[in-house]
């Protein structure tokens, strides 16, 4: 009977001994979270993933996405600044008068005309130019040729083409105007004289301006400058003409910073044929052109340029 008593005792322990007690909720939902964690104690193993990262294309497409295939080339940036177009100064020139008189005729009569080398200017008349003249005819007359030959050259440092001189000697009298001529073909620029005007001698009487190329005066943020060269291309746009581009090069950098923006200006030559990179003359500042001749530029005006900066490692 006693060992019938000590067997269930021992029995009864050992069963609550084996009993466990019941996970807590933060235990239970930890356990959850470590589930499909690879490499865990009972977990199965995730295999090698060499798919790369999915990428649902509709999605990406809408997100404007887009593939392309690795490859190697240098790495090109460009500067972007903005610069005012005008005309290059070798193909600028004045026309005054070489001596005093009044203007009779204006041939030329209005800023942006076109002129060709040679064309009529104005007509201006000078007593001293009609004096002059007489005195040459009397001194043709006197087969003088001393006084002949000092009388023409002061007609000739007048600026009066030979050709005149030679039809004065054919007509045998003073012509009382002469003629000033375009002494290059361009456009006019500026006209400080108005018909009946009186003019002194070394007045300028007009600015004539070639457009065939024109200069591009850039400012180059201080940090852009080193990226800049003398020969650098560069790429210019005007908002007058979208969608239109035109190429030209630096020909000069300017040795010194403007000390109020801290900018560099760097000049840049374009070339400005039939069609040329123009056509902002009116339209540019708002108006319209008063005629059409293909586009050339009248009037200077900012322009947008872009110069594309260096490849890492190239040479400078």
């Amino acid at each position: 009977m006693k060992r019938i008593i000590i067997g269930l005792v021992v029995a009864a322990v050992t069963l609550t001994g084996c009993q466990r007690k019941p996970a807590r909720s933060d235990e239970a939902a930890g356990m959850k979270e470590m589930q499909g964690i690879p490499g865990m104690p009972g977990m199965p193993a995730a295999g090698a993933d060499t798919s790369g990262v999915p990428v649902n294309r509709s999605e990406a497409q809408r997100l404007g996405v887009t593939f392309a295939r690795a490859t190697e080339r240098p790495v090109r940036s460009s500067i972007r600044a903005v610069g005012v177009l005008k005309y290059a100064e070798p193909n600028r020139v004045y026309v005054n008068a070489r001596v005093g008189g009044w203007v009779e005729r204006l041939y030329a009569d209005y800023v942006g005309k076109r002129v060709e080398r040679g064309d009529q200017l104005l007509a201006l008349y000078s007593p001293d130019l009609v004096s002059a003249q007489e005195e040459y005819l009397l001194a043709r007359r006197l087969k003088d040729d001393t006084l002949a030959a000092g009388a023409r050259r002061r007609l000739t440092l007048w600026d009066i083409p030979p050709d005149q001189i030679d039809s004065l000697e054919s007509r045998g009298t003073a012509q009382r105007t002469l003629v000033l001529r375009a002494p290059r073909s361009g456009e006019v620029t500026e006209k400080m004289v108005i018909e009946g005007q009186a003019v002194r001698a070394g007045d300028n009487l007009f600015q004539i301006a070639d457009a065939r190329v024109l200069w591009v005066d850039v400012a180059i943020f201080e940090q852009d400058a080193a990226a800049v060269r003398v020969g650098t291309p560069a790429t210019i746009t005007v908002d007058a003409l979208p969608g239109r581009t035109f190429r030209g090069s630096v020909t000069f950098i300017y040795p010194q910073l403007d000390e109020k923006t801290r900018t560099l200006t760097a000049r840049v030559a374009v070339t400005n044929v039939d069609g040329g990179p123009t056509g902002c003359e009116r339209a540019a500042r708002g108006g319209a052109a008063h005629r059409d001749e293909g586009h050339r530029l009248r009037e200077p005006w900012r322009w947008q340029v872009r110069a594309p900066r260096r490849s890492r490692g190239a040479p400078r």
